[in-house]
């Protein structure tokens, strides 16, 4: 039964393109819900289930599962016990030899011994998709490498194939770098994708097309003299780093020493050491992420400021411009009321021009009409201080003084 954090951690994996279960511990047990996971994930490419101690048994569990996902194209298997028996190779083997999806194969350290390199002679053979095959730090031994030369030379897509640690012959080892290098010049320039800058430090030296990681053949720690012989001494390259030069070390002494606990030891410290690796691999694309994250948001913010910047200035512009056609209305309502009075003044300015021409024109008329009313006032005002009222007839003074 897998553990409730595999099947959490495959959960959140739904429709992923890349799985790693690296050192999850998972063993045979996890491998069903792996293959159930890869079955129903037609979108995985990459799986990586380096140190779990998974088994033979497992691994026919996964190889099983290969058969129904054709988009796989990396398979990374390093640092388990898949060899333990060869059931768990054949398996995979056989399904290998239909699959065209699959481009890189990784299978170091894996207790595989030389029963299992017909096996991978034969899928070789009718393989033509896998380009990259690391079998390094197993037990092929010399029979082991015979039947592997025999299959890489009926195979023209391997153009990487490590096999340091394995005890193989020297000879074998020339004449498998002499088809990988044949490989490689008949390969699409995008599948040559071994490492650059790799220089071979002592012994064989490679052709300009070839590099010393290849083959291992001058790397550290390297059997150059066939099953049981000592060690070819060499110095550990500097492709890999110092972390890789030591970990080679160390799995040189797991496989010299015969003490089964020191060489427990030493294959424990070599793993830990790629675990760190893996860490550090992790780590750097965390960075690389947040760094990723925070230039996006760095520049998400600086359009905003850039766009709200621009905004503030269209904002002060249109109010600007709201003022201006304030003002120039105000300005028109002023001009409205002064016309408005100025209008008025006229309209009085006519009507007192047309009361002065009246006057002027009916001046003469209302002079003789006013001395006529003086007159008749000065006589009636004679008439009331005792004139002679002789001229009127006794009728009209009787009236008048009653």
């Amino acid at each position: 039964m897998a553990p409730p954090s595999l099947l959490a951690h495959l959960d959140a994996s739904r429709d992923s393109t890349a799985l790693s279960l690296a050192y999850a511990s998972i063993g045979d047990e996890g491998c069903n819900a792996v293959a159930r996971f890869m079955r129903e994930n037609v979108m995985l490419k990459q799986l990586d289930l380096r140190g779990n101690n998974i088994r033979a048994d497992g691994l026919v569990v996964l190889a099983h599962a290969l058969r129904n996902n054709s988009n796989l194209g990396s398979l990374c298997m390093k640092w388990n016990h898949v060899g333990s028996h060869q059931r768990g190779i054949q398996a995979l083997c056989d399904v290998l030899k239909e699959n065209k999806g699959i481009t890189h194969v990784d299978f170091r350290n894996n207790k595989i011994g030389a029963e299992c390199g017909p096996l991978i002679a034969g899928l070789l053979t009718q393989n033509n998709t896998i380009t990259h095959l690391d079998l390094s730090w197993n037990d092929l031994g010399a029979e082991g490498g015979k039947a592997l030369l025999e299959g890489i030379q009926n195979n023209h897509s391997v153009i990487d194939c490590q096999l340091s640690g394995n005890r193989i012959a020297e000879d074998t080892l020339h004449a498998i770098a002499y088809v990988l290098r044949r490989n490689r010049t008949s390969a699409p320039l995008s599948a040559v994708a071994y490492k650059e800058n790799a220089q071979p430090t002592s012994g064989y030296t490679a052709p300009a097309t070839s590099t010393s990681r290849d083959l291992d053949l001058t790397g550290a720690g390297m059997d150059l003299t066939g099953g049981g012989g000592a060690p070819a001494p060499a110095a550990a390259t500097s492709t890999g780093g110092n972390n890789e030069g030591i970990q080679l070390k160390l799995l040189q002494k797991e496989r010299d020493y015969a003490n089964a606990d020191d060489a427990r030891f030493f294959g424990e410290v070599a793993e830990y050491i790629d675990l760190l690796q893996l860490d550090v691999a992790r780590n750097k694309k965390y960075r690389m992420d947040a760094e990723e994250r925070e230039r996006v948001v760095t520049k998400g913010f600086m359009e905003r400021e850039m766009r709200y910047a621009q905004e503030m200035r269209e904002l002060e512009n249109l109010l600007a411009k709201a003022k201006a056609d304030k003002a120039k209305v105000e300005a028109s309502a002023d001009l409205a009321h002064t016309i408005d009075d100025l209008l008025k003044l006229g309209e009085y300015n006519a009507a007192l021009h047309q009361d002065c021409d009246f006057l002027l024109k009916n001046y003469e008329v209302r002079q003789s009409s006013r001395a006529e009313e003086i007159e008749s006032l000065k006589n009636a005002l004679a008439i009331f201080s005792g004139a002679n009222f002789g001229f009127f007839s006794p009728e009209v003074i009787d009236d008048f003084s009653s």
